[in-house]
Formats: structure tokens, sequence, C-alpha cells
């Protein structure tokens, strides 16, 4: 197959060979490897760097003993102990943990960012999450049809106190089985 130079930086370069080295490849293979993968991704409409921030966020979390279910069964699990104020507050407590840790973990993410991502690998399931900031607010809707009331409860808690770890406050909150939507202002001077 005929060959085509392609110019980079030379501190990527240089790093590319080391890894190639590394794995007992060629530079050549290895970057036709990376080439690969990177035009799947863009075939199926995903950007390169969501999936790497994604990868860093369930990596940490799965590192934190967040552990995925399927979900009827987290749903029913949930039904059960959700009657309780504490559990949905241990939730708030929960979010707030990941928040801290993961934010020190990965402190290149900013706040939205982390929240983004965060939320959007938490809450599988859902057909829509939305973020936005705008002048120190951040509003965040989370749509999950499936979601029960009790996993909607949890979840908009979670979120809560994830983005209390960043400094945001609840002003407007909207939570009902299946819809969350969350008006967050920030407490810090940014």
């Amino acid at each position: 197959m005929p060959r085509k130079l392609l110019a980079a930086r030379a501190d990527l370069v240089e790093e590319l060979s080391k890894i190639a080295k590394s794995r007992n490849q060629t530079v050549y293979g290895f970057l036709n490897n990376i080439l690969e993968q990177a035009l799947k991704l863009h075939k199926m409409d995903v950007r390169i760097e969501d999936v790497v921030n994604s990868y860093m966020v369930a990596k940490n979390l799965k590192n934190l003993g967040f552990i995925p279910l399927p979900e009827d069964l987290a749903y029913k699990a949930l039904d059960g102990v959700v009657k309780s104020k504490n559990v949905v507050s241990s939730f708030f407590k929960l979010g707030e943990w990941y928040g801290k840790v993961l934010g020190a973990q990965l402190p290149n993410f900013k706040p939205v960012d982390l929240l983004r991502t965060v939320i959007s690998e938490v809450a599988w399931t859902a057909s829509e999450v939305s973020i936005t900031e705008n002048y120190g607010e951040i509003t965040i809707r989370c749509i999950g049809p499936r979601f029960s009331e009790s996993y909607t409860l949890v979840l908009a808690s979670m979120f809560e106190g994830l983005a209390a770890s960043m400094g945001f406050k609840a002003i407007k909150r909207y939570v009902t089985r299946g819809v969350i939507s969350l008006n967050l202002k920030s407490e810090v001077n940014r």
C-alpha cells in the first residue's frame, strides 16, 4: 500500500516512538493503529476527547467502588430502601465524596466538564443528559423514561452532592419520576 508523509510535532513523534518501542512495534504500525481507531470513532460521530474523558472518569469510578447493576435490579432494590430520608442524604454525601476524589484525581477537568462526564457515565440509561453553563450557573437536565421514582431521587441527590463538592448549590430543583432538572449557582467567585 502506498505511504504518505504526515507532519507532527517532534515531541509527539518522540513519545510515539518510545511507546511503539515499548510495545515491540514499529512507529509506522503503531501510528496506523492509532489512525484506524480514530477513524472508527469519527465514523461513529464520537470525539476522541470524549472517549478519553469518559474512560478516565469510568476508570476512577471503578477504583472508587462504583459498580453498574442491571437497571431493573437496581430499581427494585432502591424502591425497598429509599423510603428513608437517610438513604437520599447518603447519596448526596456519596456524590460529594466522588466529586472531591475525582476532582483531586483529575485536576485538569473544569468543574462543568467533570460534572458532564461523571453524570453521563453514571446515568447510563438516560435518554438525555445536558449540562449547560451560563455566567456561574449550571443547568443539569437528565431524562430517563425508564427510571423508577426512587432511582430518580437518589440520582438527583448524588448529582447535587457532586456539584456541591465543586462549589455549586442548587437554587432551583425539579425532580419527578424520570426527570431531573437542577439549576445550580456557584458559591465561589470564579
